[in-house]
């Protein structure tokens, strides 16, 4: 059977959150606002209402060490370069930039030694070959947004697994019926640029899910 790079970023996003409910076991959790409080704490925004956005502080042993959160840092930084090339419809650039992204998680995670122990990690690197030539071969926009719309739920899964190192984050989401996937991503800032519609279409619905702060 052909694996396709949807095949492929789904497993990641389907075995990542298979693998968060099995760490963050009943006995150790407590649900608050449909959000799991385990190792972290989450707090809800006091000035905003706490059934449109929340915020979740990741701190302490559930946290990967520093040098690995880190690299994490550099992954996101790279991501925020895909999602800017797409609000500007920029698809040379996207695919410039979705390829370095996966080449910067193969060349700097090569040496740590959590992410080799990791299945999911495991099984992205041994279908690597295969995922950077989907994504080379995506040149439409139409396909890059689809494609980063699959990046970032592998992305999700992730970060919050290992986190980053000292870095608010936000999920944004698009709440528009002008886009039929789940359109989330991530941002370094509060903005109304969308990279499934780009800046010449609406952003009124554009809309800020969740802020992760990491320690």
């Amino acid at each position: 059977m052909r694996i396709t790079i949807l095949n492929i970023l789904l497993f990641i996003f389907l075995a990542g959150s298979l693998k968060a409910e099995m760490l963050y076991s009943p006995a150790d959790s407590t649900v608050v606002s449909d959000t799991l409080k385990s190792r972290f704490e989450i707090r809800q925004l006091p000035h905003i209402k706490t059934d449109s956005e929340t915020e979740t502080v990741f701190e302490g042993p559930g946290l990967a060490p520093q040098n690995v959160r880190v690299v994490f840092n550099d992954f996101f930084k790279q991501y925020l370069a895909i999602k800017d090339a797409l609000v500007y419809n920029d698809s040379y650039s996207a695919v410039r930039n979705t390829v370095k992204l996966l080449d910067d998680m193969r060349s700097k995670s090569a040496d740590i030694e959590i992410l080799s122990k990791d299945d999911i990690w495991i099984f992205f690197m041994s279908n690597y070959d295969n995922i950077r030539k989907k994504a080379e071969s995506a040149t439409f926009i139409a396909e890059q947004r689809f494609l980063f719309n699959e990046i970032t739920s592998g992305l999700k899964t992730f970060i919050k697994q290992y986190g980053l190192f000292d870095k608010t984050i936000y999920l944004m989401q698009n709440a528009s019926d002008s886009v039929s996937v789940n359109a989330e991503w991530l941002s370094d800032k509060r903005d109304e640029k969308n990279p499934y519609l780009g800046l010449m279409k609406d952003t009124s619905f554009v809309k800020v899910k969740e802020v992760w702060k990491f320690k």
